[in-house]
């Protein structure tokens, strides 16, 4: 007997063996067994990604380099380029460089090792850098080529508890610079920057000063400059008295955000937050210890046992990640005079790694510990409390070596993507108003993806996603940052703008017989795609390659293949087909869309499609195709048969539908 069935929508994406025989689920009619270079939509059809496009290599390949993007406006908005001890940036693809033509760049302390721990949260033209090892930075932007950083001169505070034992603090002045001495050991030749808050009292009045340790004497003594507007009350020792919780002793701020008009840290297992609209003053009192609502705060996350802060997200509460745990801080009440109150309730003892979470609507996505699995952070209204989703729970394997870094694309499709441990890529294509999670993999031509990043298109249509590509070009190790196209426009018909290579760039002028400036992919075997037409594949030498004839729009790069494969089609309308029953593809009929080139069959075994009518004018391409196309399928008699589609060629591939006629054996 034979059966037609139709599948119509693929944005479950590609999901695990473990699947395989849940042929009773929603899931499995929308899922693919291979999903590789493509990319599902929200909507259900899955086209094969656009190439990657070179826009430079880093100043040091030989060492780790790291991509951020500063999004200043949808119009004004950078790429930056951090590597072992700079910044560089750049603008709409382009290097931002002075008035000799070298790149713009600033000096930071972080060295290549340290790029994977930095922590970034932007207000305006400003970016705070956070790092377990390194005291508060920011990155500021006075101007297009003008690019400045600083350390962060935080102000009175945050502090850890009020000392309550015997060892007293004695100034030696009110103000100015002083000498601050102990009565027993105290202070480490690493606490130089550190702060110190001592409570000074003259019957009926109490007064703190604050000041900042310049110099390390003793263990007993230091030099200390006094804070302006917070002076010593008198020079008389105190046992009350508190010290900076940042210091090269104690460590410094691990993450950073903004929440309810205050910066908020994190530091080990607790969270400090600013004055309220004053980002880089902590006073947790007034000098005269009077609390108001708008008093820094400190707060230590009380669990089962103590665990770091690994990230920091604002929303309706904040949201706190650390390695065994998962919390919300609330402020509650205060007003004016009257001191707030602090709120913390843990939810989940999932645990976080130290990977930046993304704000997606209202909901926070993060990494969770050992880094295999992406949770959604949110709060349901009906529980009244907030959950943490497995977004990874239809395929583990996708992740399995970790998540190392994230990055959202919200335009033209909301796509979360995911730097790998193991260099791989892949995207979640997330909608959860609509349920839709589709997880899709990548291969960049034998590339090892670093780093990800999305910074808003020069015409603010869409988001671009920018890489950081590590290469072996002829022995050696390169790192390229490149930028993946759309592919194709969506305005036209003509395969000339067709961009399906990696690490690829493009012609366009007078017709030439070849093609310069490739030495970045000096050595390599490329793709050619050269006014429309694929020509014969080459190899780089010097810099250059020969066309096969001549063009005029030509897109030169490394070539890769895209690859979907259905689920098993028992279970997927069978009729009532028993699922002992062998079954064959005996024809079927793709729905296209500017599509252009591919090959079909059953597992490794297709055949390529041909797109060139009779009518056809000869020396032209074919134009992109839309519409039903009938293809001879040789398929074979299995149990589990299954339809696999490639695309091998620097050409366009979108499917909408696979309608298959299934011939079945009765048992």
């Amino acid at each position: 007997m034979s059966y037609t069935t139709g599948l119509v929508r693929f944005n479950v994406g590609e999901i695990s063996e473990l699947m395989s025989g849940r042929i009773d689920t929603e899931e499995y009619k929308g899922a693919c067994k291979v999903l590789k270079n493509f990319i599902p939509s929200v909507q259900g059809p899955v086209s094969r990604r656009g190439g990657t496009r070179f826009v430079a290599e880093v100043k040091n390949s030989a060492k780790k380099t790291r991509l951020f993007a500063f999004q200043y406006s949808t119009v004004l908005s950078y790429l930056l380029e951090f590597g072992d001890h700079y910044v560089r940036f750049f603008y709409h693809r382009n290097p931002i460089v002075d008035q000799n033509d070298d790149p713009i760049e600033i000096t930071v302390p972080y060295a290549a090792e340290d790029l994977d721990k930095l922590y970034f949260s932007q207000s305006g033209d400003v970016v705070y850098i956070a790092h377990p090892s390194y005291p508060l930075r920011t990155i500021t932007r006075y101007g297009q080529t003008d690019w400045r950083t600083a350390e962060v001169e935080l102000v009175d505070g945050p502090y850890l508890p009020i000392h309550t034992g015997d060892i007293s603090l004695t100034p030696s002045a009110t103000q100015g610079n002083i000498t601050i001495t102990a009565s027993a050991a105290v202070f480490s030749a690493t606490d130089v920057g550190r702060q110190v808050r001592i409570m000074q009292a003259s019957n009926p009045n109490v007064q703190w000063g604050a000041a900042k340790i310049t110099a390390y004497t003793s263990s007993t003594n230091v030099q200390a400059t006094v804070l302006a507007n917070y002076p010593f009350m008198n020079t008389t020792a105190s046992k009350a008295w508190r010290l900076g919780v940042f210091s090269g002793t104690t460590g410094y701020p691990s993450a950073v955000t903004f929440f309810e008009q205050r910066l908020i840290l994190g530091k080990g297992n607790g969270v400090y937050g600013s004055k309220t609209g004053q980002y880089e003053i902590f006073s947790p009192s007034a000098t005269d210890a009077s609390v108001t609502a708008e008093c820094g705060y400190g707060y230590e996350l009380s669990s089962d046992q103590i665990n770091d802060v690994c990230w920091l997200s604002s929303g309706r509460a904040l949201a706190i990640g650390t390695v065994g745990a998962d919390f919300t801080l609330e402020t509650v009440g205060g007003e004016g005079s009257i001191p707030m109150s602090i709120k913390a309730q843990r939810h989940s003892t999932y645990g976080s790694e130290n990977v930046a979470p993304l704000k997606v609507g209202s909901t926070t996505l993060f990494v969770q510990h050992y880094g295999r699995k992406l949770r959604a952070f949110m709060y349901e209204s009906n529980t009244d409390d907030y959950i943490a989703k497995d977004l990874t729970m239809l395929a583990p394997h996708m992740t399995y070596s970790g998540i190392k870094e994230m990055a959202l694309q919200q335009e033209p499709s909301s796509i979360v993507w995911c730097a790998l441990n193991n260099g791989g890529l892949v995207g979640l294509t997330y909608e959860a108003a609509e349920s839709v999670q589709a997880w899709h993999c990548h291969e960049l031509a034998e590339g090892f993806v670093e780093s990800v990043a999305t910074v808003p298109s020069e015409n603010g249509g869409y988001d671009e996603l920018f890489l950081l590509v590590r290469r072996e070009i002829n022995g050696i190790t390169k790192r390229y940052i490149e930028v993946m196209e759309k592919g194709i426009d969506e305005e036209s018909e003509d395969t000339k703008e067709c961009f399906f290579v990696d690490s690829g760039l493009s012609y366009h002028g007078t017709a030439v017989s070849g093609v310069a400036g490739l030495d970045h992919l000096e050595g390599q075997t490329v793709a050619v795609l050269a006014d429309g037409a694929v020509q014969t594949e080459k190899v780089v030498t010097n810099g250059q390659i020969l066309l096969d004839t001549p063009a005029s729009v030509i897109h030169v790069g490394l070539p890769f293949s895209s690859v979907m494969q259905t689920m098993p089609l028992t279970g997927i309308g069978q009729n009532g087909v028993s699922e002992e029953a062998k079954k064959r593809v005996s024809g079927l009929v793709l729905r296209l869309y500017k599509t252009l080139g591919f090959s079909i069959g059953c597992d490794n075994d297709v055949e390529a499609q041909s797109f060139r009518n009779t009518g056809d004018v000869m020396n032209t391409p074919p134009a992109l195709f839309s519409g039903d196309k009938k293809v001879a399928f040789r398929g074979k008699w299995d149990r589990v048969s299954s339809i696999r589609i490639e695309q091998n060629q620097p050409l366009p591939l979108t499917v909408l539908g696979i309608f298959p006629v299934v011939s079945a054996n009765k048992v």
